[in-house]
């Protein structure tokens, strides 16, 4: 149906336009109640009262200062037709789906420049919303100043001039069909008040969804199979009821991937339940978010009825796609796949999946990297092949999980802005802090309402006074100025967070925080600055906390001028040239030259309240060379050894880990993988049947310059001792840069061991606990296998 609306304003008195007094509505009987209780806060935002009237005529003859008609159409494709006319060869033209969400809107003012009448037309409900949040500028701005006033940008706007009045067009509907925010970072969930209220952001800025995915909310990842509880489902309630007071649909995501069988029919209930119990909430669209799972089959049902993976996804989402059609052909499955980016994971899996997968499903991508600096409609059209159909793009920005040192407080840039044309939709992953979340997400609704009009800094500069004031660009400068950047940038404190075998300057460091500390106290003043301010006030501080801590390291060396310099010589391996021979699994050959005990409560990284001691669990570690293989011999003290897994499982088990980087001269100052980095598990076996194996974790690391066969290149042993175990392993030269050893060759290498103590009731929901130790001394950097500068430095000594 199409929605006319015309606003008549009447002039009183002095010949100045009054938003105050009556506002006449003509309304139809059926009018969509969200769009009532809107124009009567309008009304009220604007002290005015609403009156119906049955006619047009009738109320023009009322003293009211505003007369909207509301007028019911019946056809869609004339309304489409007419938006299209009123685009000049240079907008794109919409289609039918993004007409939906049009709307034309004519205006005339006299020569007073006041507004005498305005008509609105829309094709369905959500267009005339969106028209209504131009209320407030046409209320106020001069006719003349529109075209550069109304933000964001529309489609096109025309003034024609004559010599008593002005007239006004505007035709407008949004860049992208798809247009919100997935809460689906790590970390602290967001509170159900700041849910609420991003809900209301979207609404006032032109999204139209919301996907609920917070990671840490374990009823949608760890317990995926649980229902919840009431208080719970009542929030979720709550929340979808916002959502469409706010015309946002609200998606319910799920994420079962870390333990569901795929051929099981039992979990396969339970998927549905789940779904269901939301469904009741009025909730018609749902997401099966299957990121951050094993990239690999683990259950031996699924490996025996699937060949891939892939297969086995799309068995899921085709099985569950065809369910939730049968429950309503309204319903509408979303799926973020294994591999959702070009920057790691399997092309085979994402063919598989994009060829298999049934055409309605809408298949999620990150752009050609996790965290994107720039998405361009070459890339996503590569990826929309790949997929059998156009991406909807999860942008991660400008979510912080990864650095929650820092918030990210810029505006939206690196998007192309005839992105529409390739894509399904885009939706942000915002920061766990909600409030300074929605200062780039305004620039990002901007982008998605007019990807060819946005100006970046243009966007940010109104959502900072429109949010905050007119002063907000002062009193937020140097937080702007600090964190108006990107992950990808050289930030002024990532040298503090981030491990680098850089100098780091700690002059501007230091006396940057205070003055965050000034502007804080500037801010508690303004009432406006009242919800922001927990968000920002925690970065101070955490990072004077952080800049003490670096100084008393004793991984960098104090140089002249407040200086710090990575230590070569701090916490430094060395291999000693030896003749091992044949590989037995007996550390007694090792004993005679240096060994690394990992036995201290300081090396605890995980399970510090499980660990009993080092005759519960330890090790000690030995590393050798010699021109075709780099050695490490281990002795663990483990006499209750857990390893029932082989395979990607023995993560899950007691094993030995090995992190290293093959090309440490080269990368030396790398801290991004780029290939050449490796974290190793390496398992026993338990000694009754389950045999000796290796897996790699490299899920989220680049491709290999070469595959690799590390079942068959990297050479083991392994012997059961009286108080746990020994072992030999040998990683061969040619995995090493240059493919040759010799003296003073060095390596990036720490090594670790963890144990598993699991639960009581492997069948309940309870988890195991894990105990590692880790050979790095340095708490302040812990090893990251995503970043080489993080490892230790092992050098090979010895002549031939």
């Amino acid at each position: 149906m199409i929605i006319s609306l015309v606003f008549s304003y009447l002039i009183l008195g002095t010949g100045r336009l009054s938003a105050q007094g009556t506002w006449a509505v003509v309304a139809p009987a059926d009018l969509d109640a969200r769009l009532a209780l809107e124009l009567k806060v309008l009304a009220e935002q604007n002290s005015a009262k609403i009156r119906d009237f049955s006619t047009v005529e009738e109320a023009s003859r009322q003293p009211a200062n505003l007369v909207i008609e509301l007028r019911g159409e019946k056809e869609f494709d004339p309304f489409v037709q007419a938006l299209r006319q009123e685009m000049d060869s240079s907008t794109p033209e919409p289609t039918p789906e993004l007409a939906r969400e049009g709307y034309i809107l004519e205006a005339a003012y006299p020569a007073s420049s006041v507004l005498r009448h305005l008509k609105v037309t829309a094709a369905r409900a959500s267009g005339f919303h969106y028209a209504l949040l131009r209320l407030p500028e046409l209320l106020h701005a001069r006719p003349s100043k529109l075209q550069a006033e109304l933000a964001p940008a529309a489609k096109h706007i025309a003034l024609t001039r004559s010599r008593r009045s002005i007239s006004v067009t505007v035709a407008d509907y949004p860049s992208f069909p798809e247009r919100g925010i997935v809460e689906g970072f790590y970390g602290t969930p967001w509170s159900h008040q700041d849910r609420l209220e991003v809900l209301r952001f979207e609404g006032q800025h032109g999204m139209n969804v919301y996907y609920y995915a917070p990671k840490d909310d374990p009823y949608h990842r760890k317990l995926w199979q649980e229902p919840y509880p009431p208080a719970e489902m009542k929030r979720l309630e709550d929340l979808a009821g916002a959502a469409r007071a706010n015309f946002v649909n609200f998606c319910f995501a799920i994420s079962p991937g870390l333990s569901m069988a795929y051929s099981s029919d039992d979990d396969f209930a339970k998927l549905t339940a789940k779904l269901a119990s939301v469904g009741k909430l009025g909730v018609n669209r749902f997401a099966l978010f299957l990121d951050d799972v094993p990239p690999e089959l683990q259950h031996p049902e699924d490996r025996a009825r699937f060949k891939t993976l892939a297969e086995a996804h799309v068995y899921v989402i085709n099985k569950l796609n065809a369910y939730l059609k049968t429950q309503s052909a309204e319903n509408r499955l979303i799926v973020t796949p294994t591999v959702y980016t070009n920057e790691w994971g399997s092309r085979d899996y994402i063919r598989e999946l994009g060829a298999g997968a049934d055409p309605d499903v809408a298949l999620v991508w990150t752009g050609p990297r996790v965290v994107s600096p720039a998405i361009t409609v070459a890339q996503a059209r590569e990826w929309g092949e790949l997929l059998h159909r156009p991406p909807l793009i999860w942008d991660n920005f400008p979510v912080n999980d990864g650095i929650p040192w820092r918030p990210n407080l810029g505006p939206l840039t690196g998007r192309d802005p005839d992105l529409p044309a390739a894509v399904a939709g885009l939706f942000s992953n915002p920061m766990s802090q909600a409030h300074a979340s929605l200062i780039p997400l305004q620039t990002i609704a901007d982008y998605l309402w007019n990807s060819r009009a946005y100006n970046a800094v243009s966007s940010h500069r109104r959502a900072l006074i429109e949010q905050y004031g007119k002063d907000a660009p002062r009193l937020l400068a140097r937080f702007l100025k600090t964190y108006g950047d990107y992950w990808w940038d050289e930030n002024i404190f990532r040298p503090l967070f981030v491990e680098e075998r850089r100098t780091i300057d700690l002059r501007e460091i230091e006396r940057r925080v205070p003055l965050f500390e000034g502007s804080l106290k500037l801010m508690r003043r303004r009432p406006r600055f009242r919800r922001l301010l927990p968000d920002l006030r925690r970065f101070p501080s955490e990072t004077r906390e952080r800049l003490a801590a670096l100084r008393a390291d004793q991984a960098f060396r104090h140089l002249p001028g407040q200086k710090l310099r990575w230590r070569e010589d701090y916490d430094v391996l060395s291999a000693r040239r030896v003749s091992v021979g044949a590989l037995d699994g007996d550390f007694s050959k090792w004993q005679s030259g240096p060994v690394y005990a990992l036995d201290k409560s300081s090396q605890i990284v995980a399970g510090a309240k499980a660990w009993k001691g080092p005759q519960q669990f330890s090790a000690r570690v030995a590393l050798g060379w010699d021109e075709n293989f780099l050695y490490v011999g281990v002795d663990v003290t483990d006499p209750e050894l857990y390893q029932p897994f082989s395979g990607r499982g023995i993560d899950k088990g007691d094993a030995m880990i090995l992190t290293f980087e093959t090309a440490f001269r080269k990368n030396f100052e790398c801290t991004q993988a780029d290939g050449h980095e490796y974290r190793l598990f390496f398992s026993p076996g338990n000694f009754a049947g389950i045999e000796p194996s290796v897996f790699s974790d490299e899920d989220y690391l680049p491709p290999r310059p070469q595959p690799r066969d590390y079942n068959h290149d990297l050479k083991t042993a392994w012997k059961k001792t009286a108080i746990g175990f020994s072992g030999d392993i040998a990683i061969p030269v040619s995995y090493f840069d240059g493919g040759r050893f010799q003296d003073g060759y060095e390596i990036g290498l720490s090594f670790g061991a963890q144990k598993f103590i699991p639960p009581a009731n492997p069948s309940g929901t309870e988890e195991g606990q894990r105990i590692a130790l880790t050979s790095k001394a340095d708490r302040l950097f812990p090893v990251r296998v995503s970043n080489p500068s993080t490892y230790q430095r092992l050098v090979l000594v010895g002549q031939p």
